[in-house]
C-alpha cells in the first residue's frame, strides 16, 4: 500500500536529467510551489534506502521542488510524495500518467517499458541543448547578482572609511590654520596649561607651519618641541577623537 509522506528534497534522486525540462517551466512551477505552500501533485517515489528515494513519476515536479528549495531553502525543504511499494509501482505510474496526461511535458516511463524506449531524436537533443543553455544563462545571471552584491558591500565599506578621513583632516587642519586664540583654547581643552608650556607649543606651531604645512601628526610631533607622541595622543583624544 502506498503511503503519503513529507520527504526531504535532498534525499530524492531522479534518473531523468534536469536538462530535459525547460528552465522557464521549472521556474514557474517552483514559484507556484512556494506561493501555494507546497506541491499539490505529490511525487511517486521508490524507497532505495533508510532515507533515500528514487522518482518513479513526477520528475518535472521533483526538479521544480529542487528549484523551489534553491530559491527558499526554509520554505521548500520537503516535498509531499507517495512512497510506492514495489508490487504497486506499475499501477501507481499508470494512474499518475492518466491523471497528468493532458499537462505532462514528457512521457513518464514505466518499469516495464524503459527497456524498449527509442533512442533520443535530434529534436530532443536540440531541446536538451537549449535547456542547458538556459540553465547556463540563469547561472551566469545569479553569479552577476552575487558579484554585484559583493561590489555594493565593498562600496559601503569604502564609504565608511571615507567618512573617517575628514575627521583626521579636521584635526590636522587645526594645527595648520587655527589662530593663536583657538590654539590656546584647544590646548586648554587637552589640559595643557601653564603659560610657558602653551606659549612654547603655539610658537613652535606658528613657526613650523610658516615654512610648510603639516602633512601628518608625525610631522607635527617632529617639528614642535614639547609635543611628544604621548602628549599628541592626549590632545587628539581631548579634541573628540578626531584622528
Amino acid at each position: 500500500m502506498s503511503k503519503y509522506y513529507m520527504v526531504d528534497v535532498n534525499s530524492i534522486t531522479s534518473k531523468v536529467s534536469r536538462s530535459d525540462f525547460k528552465v522557464n517551466e521549472l521556474e514557474k512551477l517552483a514559484q507556484s510551489i512556494l506561493a501555494a505552500g507546497g506541491l499539490l501533485s505529490p511525487l511517486l517515489l521508490k524507497q532505495t534506502g533508510v532515507d533515500s528515494y528514487d522518482v518513479l513519476a513526477g520528475d518535472r515536479e521533483y526538479y521544480a521542488a529542487v528549484r523551489a528549495k534553491e530559491i527558499d531553502p526554509r520554505s521548500a525543504e520537503t516535498v509531499n510524495a507517495f512512497v510506492v511499494p514495489e508490487d504497486c509501482e506499475d499501477a501507481a505510474i499508470d494512474q499518475f500518467k492518466t491523471l497528468h496526461q493532458s499537462s505532462a511535458s514528457k512521457v513518464i516511463p514505466t518499469a516495464t517499458s524503459q527497456a524498449t524506449q527509442p533512442t533520443a531524436t535530434s529534436s530532443s537533443i536540440d531541446q536538451r541543448l537549449i535547456n542547458l543553455e538556459s540553465r547556463l544563462d540563469e547561472s551566469v545571471r545569479e553569479i552577476k547578482q552575487t558579484h554585484q552584491r559583493d561590489i555594493q558591500d565593498l562600496e559601503q565599506q569604502i564609504k565608511a572609511l571615507q567618512q573617517q578621513i575628514p575627521q583626521k583632516l579636521e584635526a590636522l587642519e587645526i594645527f595648520n590654520t587655527a589662530d593663536r586664540a583657538e590654539l590656546l583654547q584647544k590646548l586648554a581643552k587637552a589640559r595643557i596649561t601653564g603659560e610657558k608650556t602653551t606659549e612654547k607649543i603655539i610658537r613652535g606651531i606658528e613657526k613650523a607651519r610658516k615654512q610648510s604645512t603639516f602633512k601628518s601628526f608625525t610631522d607635527v610631533v617632529s617639528k614642535i618641541d614639547g609635543l611628544g607622541d604621548k602628549r599628541m595622543l592626549v590632545i587628539l583624544d581631548a579634541w573628540g577623537g578626531l584622528y
